[in-house]
């Protein structure tokens, strides 16, 4: 049976987003979203969301790049945060709205296609949120009771070891100058402190491994590493820990995102160089990795670039919408 194809995004990318005023008529006729429908497939790209102006152009980005990749179908973005969707309208009076009320809306507009990319970088809680939650719900029941197919859902980022490589090659060559000049350079992840996900969290190991081992046989410095913000075992301590230990002469570091986007966690939780909240001093402990870790006597310098800045990447996460329609039509 031939299965639909999902891929979430909520954010129109070339018509301007609004929310259907409510008319006199049937609920179920009342459109949800207004937009022109111009194919028969929907590409929806789904993410967490941000209420920072910076990831906004990053999403912008990605829409681009998959409105090339499929140039026959429509191409949307959507949150599941509510939070970030209210925050988000009430400042910039700009809609987003949640992958069912998009996946409504498809079927509104009568879609023939649906397909669902997560912009999630591991296949952790958001991704399985997105999968069990949104996907499954809506389109995977008999697709002869819709006159429809099943939807496909593309992979997170991270989910192969072939990913992780592919990765850690990208982002360590973005620091080849640094490299080369023997700095190190350390990535933060979010990661889950939820042990129902340590398959998931056991990507920001292995990433870690594969851009030692590049970076060491690429620039002879692997000074590279990897910490989260909630994976228990590889928080900013860990990361503290090994530079302690490090062989690094310049003692000068580079942080960057192991996120889709640098949104709240690396303007406060990376970068932020705040030792106050509410008028009090805080704990170094309760600062943020750049504080921390200059601390120690290193300098940092932090980079403000999401995952999905880089075309390259990009491309990873299209491949795996096309794998997963591969693979839909295969069954």
């Amino acid at each position: 049976m031939k299965i639909l194809k999902a891929l979430a995004i909520a954010t129109i990318a070339t018509t301007t987003l609004l929310v259907a005023s409510c008319k006199k008529q049937d609920p179920k006729d009342q459109e949800i979203v207004k937009y022109e429908k111009k194919h028969d497939t929907a590409v929806l790209l789904v993410t967490f969301g941000s209420t920072f102006d910076d990831p906004h152009a990053t999403y912008k980005k990605q829409i681009a790049d998959f409105q090339q990749a499929f140039p026959d179908a429509d191409v949307f973005f959507s949150f599941t945060s509510r939070t970030c969707i209210n925050r988000w309208q009430a400042a910039k009076k700009e809609q987003f709205i949640t992958p069912d009320l998009w996946f409504k809306s498809f079927l509104q507009k009568e879609y023939k296609t649906v397909l669902v990319q997560s912009l999630h970088v591991i296949p952790g809680e958001e991704f399985t949120l997105l999968r069990d939650g949104y996907v499954k719900p809506h389109y995977n029941f008999p697709a002869e009771e819709l006159k429809r197919d099943k939807a496909v859902l593309g992979n997170a980022l991270l989910t192969s070891d072939e990913d992780i490589e592919s990765v850690a090659k990208i982002l360590v060559d973005a620091f080849a100058t640094q490299l080369k000049a023997g700095d190190a350079v350390a990535f933060m992840g979010h990661g889950n402190p939820v042990s129902d996900y340590d398959r998931a969290n056991a990507s920001y190991d292995k990433i870690e491994k594969a851009m030692k081992a590049y970076a060491k046989t690429t620039y002879n410095n692997d000074n590279v590493y990897v910490g989260t913000v909630d994976y228990p075992a590889m928080l900013v301590d860990y990361v503290i820990n090994q530079l302690k230990a490090s062989t690094c002469k310049t003692k000068k570091i580079h942080l960057h995102p192991l996120m889709s986007i640098a949104g709240d966690h690396a303007n406060n939780d990376m970068s932020s160089t705040d030792t106050e909240e509410d008028g009090k001093k805080l704990p170094l402990e309760e600062q943020s990795w750049r504080n921390q870790i200059a601390a120690q006597g290193w300098t940092v310098e932090c980079h403000l670039k999401g995952l999905g800045d880089y075309p390259a990447i990009n491309q990873l996460w299209i491949k795996h919408l096309k794998d997963a329609i591969k693979s839909a039509k295969e069954d």
